[in-house]
């Protein structure tokens, strides 16, 4: 079976021309679309218009040190932040960033290094798809279970079903109506509220 090919947003984030072109050079066309900004605040300006599934971001930045913003980039789902940092501050941005999820390379990095680094973030990257789209499945059921309960209790309260005879009421108007037992059960639920 032939691998998909994906497609990746990433956002450079840095007040260095230079790291910005060098960076979008390793990106590969057929791969990612990128865009960049110059601080922090341009950055989390283009964060509220579009998601991206890497922030790379250039420390220090001009309107803060790069930090913070990772961390903030971090916690939305599906990005992967990662941090450029001098080797005088490397130790100290790993204790502070990497604990929420940050991937912190050394400058000066070469270009090799940077090339493996974007190889091993796609990988990470496509492994936290996988989990998104697990959780997501996991999300849909738990919302088909609230519903179906839901109108199994409004059955058992309004018309003295038993649990059993309610749960076989919504499987038979599911399959009547060739819905599924979600439907059937907001069916049953309109009706009664």
């Amino acid at each position: 079976m032939a691998l998909e090919q994906r497609y990746y947003h990433a956002l450079i984030v840095s007040r260095s021309e230079k790291f910005i072109k060098e960076i979008g050079s390793l990106l590969s066309m057929e791969q990612f679309e990128s865009d960049s900004a110059c601080g922090a605040a341009a950055a989390r300006r283009k964060l509220l218009e579009r998601s991206y599934d890497f922030v790379i971001i250039n420390a220090p930045l001009r309107d803060e040190f790069g930090s913070r913003l990772s961390m903030d980039v971090s916690t939305s789902p599906g990005t992967i932040a990662v941090l450029f940092a001098m080797s005088d501050v490397y130790e100290e941005i790993v204790h502070k960033t990497a604990p929420h999820g940050v991937f912190i390379i050394k400058k000066p990095a070469s270009s090799s290094v940077i090339s493996q680094s974007l190889s091993l973030l796609i990988s990470a990257r496509e492994r936290l798809r996988a989990v998104e789209k697990k959780a997501g499945k996991a999300e849909s059921k738990l919302d088909e279970i609230r519903v179906v309960n839901k109108a199994k209790w409004l059955l058992i309260d309004n018309e003295d079903m038993s649990e059993n005879d309610a749960h076989k009421h919504i499987e038979k108007a599911a399959m009547d109506a060739g819905i599924t037992k979600k439907q059937a059960a907001q069916m049953i639920i309109e009706k009664y509220q």
